[in-house]
């Protein structure tokens, strides 16, 4: 008998509701679940119905409609193959519809251009996109936007259309070990992720037209790839956002599969668990690391984290030697201030604009 598959924990209200899902689906979604009918096929009927739909009122002109519609379907697809593990046929096959989904719907913005990037990585490459604020100036800060380890940029996108609009440039990226960059192409999860970053970087700053102020913006997993990129490359940005990030990786193999989708990422096989925890995670530390951060530092985080303890955290604050740091604290049992999003997004939009626009 087939298991039904339930909306996964870690896909609360909150979370889904901050980074695109639409009210409406969350209700047809809950309700059809809750009757005993399959997380991620309701998800997908209800994807392809969005898509289907967008496509149609493209066709007749009505841009703006068939975006929202486009961007509706790419946050059910999302949420639908979160808890999938492996690469399955039916992962691809839904991630597939996510890319396309995206592709079609960030395109039809009228506040930005919009520009495919694809960044040779040793031997694979990097894809992600590039946003720019019309009539932004030539030398325009840029942030590069980081997922996580279970969300990648076309999550990480709610926060991208926050800075855009606020009149920041972006990178938003997959980078080894995440989303299209990893499915697609093998870009695997490296413990010395900073050297990707380095690449992001000079890819930035070598462009005419924009800036050569660069930030970084990591949520999660993807707030400590951040902030292990401060440590080794502080000289190269103007400011580093931690939002949700550990000091510790493995604090958060705590998380039911976590340690099956870490050993995914590092490219290594299901019985290679033991290795990849205590030969490649057990390196993915800010020891020795934090203390060179010397950028503007902020760091978000829940009084109750339950994926990366708060009091872990708050030594990558203590150690960062940044004479311009911020501590923002958040309470409830929470991950990256779902439940306080909108305070934390602009948190972080007006916090960057006091030094990268001013």
């Amino acid at each position: 008998m087939t298991e039904i598959r339930k909306t996964p924990r870690a896909q609360s209200f909150n979370r889904m509701m901050a980074h695109g899902l639409d009210h409406t689906d969350y209700t047809k979604l809950v309700k059809r679940v809750n009757n005993g009918e399959d997380h991620v096929n309701v998800c997908e009927e209800l994807g392809d119905k969005s898509f289907a739909y967008a496509e149609e009122e493209l066709k007749k002109g009505h841009k703006d409609t068939a975006r929202i519609f486009f961007m509706k379907a790419v946050a059910l697809y999302r949420i639908g193959e979160y808890d999938l593990t492996y690469l399955t046929e039916e992962k691809l096959r839904i991630y597939k519809k996510i890319l396309n989904g995206f592709s079609k719907g960030i395109q039809l913005y009228n506040n930005m251009t919009v520009e495919r990037v694809e960044l040779p990585y040793k031997s694979s490459k990097m894809y992600g996109w590039m946003f720019i604020p019309n009539q932004a100036p030539k030398d325009v800060p840029v942030i590069i936007v980081m997922g996580g380890l279970t969300g990648f940029k076309e999550e990480a996108n709610s926060m991208a259309m926050v800075l855009v609009d606020r009149g920041f440039a972006v990178l938003l990226i997959d980078g080894p070990g995440q989303g299209e960059s990893l499915y697609f192409h093998k870009c695997y999860l490296e413990v010395d992720h900073q050297e990707a970053h380095d690449i992001m970087i000079d890819y930035i700053v070598n462009r005419s037209d924009v800036g050569n102020k660069v930030g970084i913006y990591g949520i999660s997993f993807g707030g400590y790839l951040v902030a292990r990129t401060a440590g080794y490359l502080s000289h190269k940005l103007a400011a580093c956002v931690s939002r949700g990030g550990g000091y510790e990786v493995k604090d958060c193999l705590v998380i039911p599969n976590y340690l099956e989708k870490f050993t995914m990422r590092f490219g290594k096989d299901k019985k290679d668990k033991e290795y990849v925890e205590n030969n490649l995670i057990e390196k993915m530390s800010l020891k020795g690391i934090a203390d060179k951060i010397t950028c503007p530092l902020l760091i978000i985080h829940n009084d109750e984290d339950p994926t990366f303890n708060v009091e872990l955290v708050k030594k990558t604050f203590a150690e960062a030697t940044s004479t311009d740091k911020t501590f923002k604290i958040f309470s409830d049992r929470d991950h990256c201030a779902n439940t306080d999003d909108t305070e934390a997004r602009t948190y972080v939009v007006d916090w960057l604009a006091d030094r990268l626009l001013a």
